[in-house]
């Protein structure tokens, strides 16, 4: 590991190793806290309506014994620890540190591609250890192409959080991750990849700094421009956008809810683990192709309960409404606002954000928004794509290698 924990340049900023390691009454504390929740009763929604009203009674009271009794967070601490975590410390431009933490796969290549991946929600940096293994699995430090740089946003895991006298956008985020690459010596260029909230986080960077090179995205969420209008659909974008109206119609209440209640969601599920797992457990249920497991699940909620990452870092989606942080909106605005009720896709499709440096998108079936790729193309400079036949919201979770073959065929074509 220590050959792929040496960055090629000496950073400008203070980082310093970092591992995982729980104190034991804190694991202790989280099983007691379970063991002791109550599930609720069972009711025809939870019980008898096939999972159409949210997660089931039974896969709850799975989860919740298993959580309590035999799920072994250290074991994936351990699988964590086998790469190089570092902690930065990044001075934003009013002077403020903030303690930014990331996996760091360095290579001793000397035009290795430094390349930034930035997860969403309600994922973390959890999603790219199989995308780091694959990495590993194929390359060595002496031939590793990339120098990759797999951070928690702000607010996430063990990050710092955004102050609490301020608002806090995904411009700020954006910021420190690219004061993040520049500190570590990447100034001359970089690429960036993301999904979920972490293609809208990328897709700032590529648009605001021009050390930003070159943009992939596996999320591109928007509607049908009017440019593409009188496009056809591929039969697979048809389908899977038939699939995904479903989601639009009946999946998307928990937008509103963070977004218009942050604060008050913040506290609910700060207040129980259950109801945490309750909360996140289902979209890794419904957003996925193929159900991940227990353990994979449980993973990911241990690590927001242990690090209150929830309320910390839910602040993204009160972009994604009516929003008068930012001035107020115009007629035409309100008349969609109204159409939309009032859920609006942010970034991707806003001119303001248009992409004119290189840009990637893979595509996969069983994505939320699983937008078609003239959809996308209006967005930025598209100059390379690639559909898939398997893999869902989740995409460097669910379909590791598929990703990296992806971002390693774009990268082959967009660098130069």
């Amino acid at each position: 590991m220590s050959d792929y924990a040496q960055p090629p340049h000496t950073p400008t900023l203070d980082i310093s190793p970092f591992s995982l390691a729980t104190p034991p009454e804190e694991l202790q504390e989280l099983r007691d806290l379970v063991r002791l929740s109550k599930l609720g009763p069972r009711t025809y929604e939870n019980s008898s309506a096939g999972g159409k009203y949210g997660v089931e009674y039974a896969w709850m009271a799975e989860a919740k014994d298993r959580w309590a009794e035999g799920f072994d967070w250290t074991a994936v601490e351990g699988r964590v620890n086998e790469y190089p975590n570092f902690k930065a410390k990044v001075v934003d431009d009013d002077g403020a540190p903030y303690s930014i933490h990331f996996i760091g796969l360095f290579s001793q290549k000397k035009d290795a591609i430094p390349l930034m991946c930035i997860h969403g929600w309600p994922g973390s940096f959890l999603e790219f250890i199989g995308f780091l293994s694959a990495l590993k699995t194929k390359y060595t430090p002496d031939d590793l192409p990339y120098h990759v740089i797999v951070p928690s946003l702000p607010g996430y895991a063990f990050s710092d959080s955004p102050p609490v006298d301020r608002d806090w956008v995904l411009q700020d985020s954006a910021r420190l991750l690219h004061k993040l690459m520049v500190g570590l010596g990447f100034e001359g260029g970089y690429a960036v990849q993301g999904g979920d909230i972490g293609s809208y986080t990328a897709r700032i960077m590529a648009r605001t700094y021009d050390s930003c090179k070159a943009l992939h995205l596996n999320f591109c969420a928007m509607t049908c421009p009017e440019e593409a209008a009188d496009t056809p659909l591929e039969k697979y974008e048809r389908e899977a956008l038939e699939r995904s109206d479903k989601f639009v119609k009946f999946g998307t209440a928990y937008v509103m809810e963070h977004a218009t209640r942050t604060a008050t969601i913040g506290f609910v599920l700060s207040s129980s683990p259950l109801a945490l797992l309750a909360w996140i457990g289902e979209k890794f249920l419904t957003w996925t192709h193929e159900t991940p497991s227990m353990d994979e699940i449980l993973a990911s909620v241990t690590l927001y309960w242990l690090t209150q990452t929830f309320p910390r870092g839910v602040y993204p989606y009160r972009q994604e409404v009516i929003d008068d942080t930012h001035g107020s909106m115009t007629d035409a605005e309100c008349r969609r606002v109204i159409k939309d009720g009032a859920k609006r896709y942010m970034f991707h499709p806003d001119p303001e954000y248009h992409c004119e440096k290189p840009m990637g998108y893979s595509w996969f079936p069983y994505e939320i928004v699983p937008v078609p790729r003239a959809w996308a193309a209006t967005t930025g400079n598209l100059v390379w794509y690639r559909p898939h036949e398997k893999g869902g919201h989740f995409a460097a979770y669910e379909q590791p290698e598929a990703l990296l073959g992806d971002v390693e065929d774009f990268l082959k074509q967009a660098w130069v």
